[in-house]
């Protein structure tokens, strides 16, 4: 994390759990990385200066299903799985968690990711010894997640439900995340994502959208790490990730 100006406040009444949080000012350029011309498209690794907790390194499964296999019953079985080896509760992702080589060969249907501390090791282990019948192929490798949380208060006279309903309304988190949970409170609202690594622009075009369904400038809308801990520094670009990816039919 760089180029991070921050201003402390307290915002218990939004974050639960949380005694404080501060504001986090748009980053200021960094030479040995450039996140904001690539943006996210394309199956390479985004850079992002929002980076330390906010990455976290973590195992993902993913599932290619046999011809006519039911989707959801394969989720159900592999979450279920997880829970019983506990190598989760697993968290659905999507395919852009893998690495671009990887997805060069293949894009698998479903994925998971596994909680913090949880290796690729043990994902392999378990679906080696106990993979559906209906999984044609497999694939574990080790991935940079983003887990993000946003948070605002509104504008005086602006209901924290009606902010959230002209977010949805308008897909523009949709569009920009794919994968979030909206929770509104008496004072504001929090946005939780947890996805593959975004871009320092879509980042930005969540906190201007939140700000201004909440009448109030992009700068209120907080970012913060979900989790405690060091995370991963990007500064440097994308750090070795340990254990090579597998697969198995």
């Amino acid at each position: 994390m760089r180029g991070r100006i921050k201003l402390g406040i307290s915002f218990g009444l939004v974050v639960a759990g949380i005694a404080a949080i501060s504001w986090n000012l748009a980053p200021a350029s960094v030479a040995a990385v450039d996140p904001g011309d690539k943006g996210d498209s394309g199956d390479a690794q985004v850079i992002s200066t929002y980076d330390g907790p906010m990455v976290r390194k973590r195992a993902a499964i993913g599932i290619l299903p046999s011809k006519n296999a039911d989707l959801d019953h394969i989720r159900a079985e592999v979450l279920a799985l997880a829970k019983r080896e506990k190598v989760g509760p697993l968290t659905e992702s999507t395919f852009a968690v893998f690495n671009e080589h990887l997805l060069t060969y293949l894009v698998p249907q479903l994925t998971f990711i596994a909680p913090e501390g949880v290796s690729v090791t043990r994902a392999e282990a378990m679906l080696r010894d106990y993979q559906p019948a209906d999984v044609a192929f497999h694939v574990t490798d080790t991935v940079l997640v983003h887990d993000l949380t946003f948070a605002v208060i509104p504008a005086a006279g602006v209901q924290p439900a009606a902010v959230s309903k002209e977010l949805d309304e308008e897909g523009i988190l949709t569009d920009s995340l794919n994968f979030y949970d909206t929770k509104v409170q008496q004072a504001g609202l929090t946005v939780h994502y947890f996805g593959a690594v975004v871009s320092d622009s879509t980042v930005s075009t969540v906190r201007k959208e939140m700000g201004r369904a909440a009448n109030v400038p992009a700068e209120r809308v907080l970012v913060e790490g979900t989790l405690p801990g060091p995370g991963v520094d990007l500064s440097d670009g994308v750090p070795a990730l340990g254990n090579g990816g597998h697969s198995g039919h």
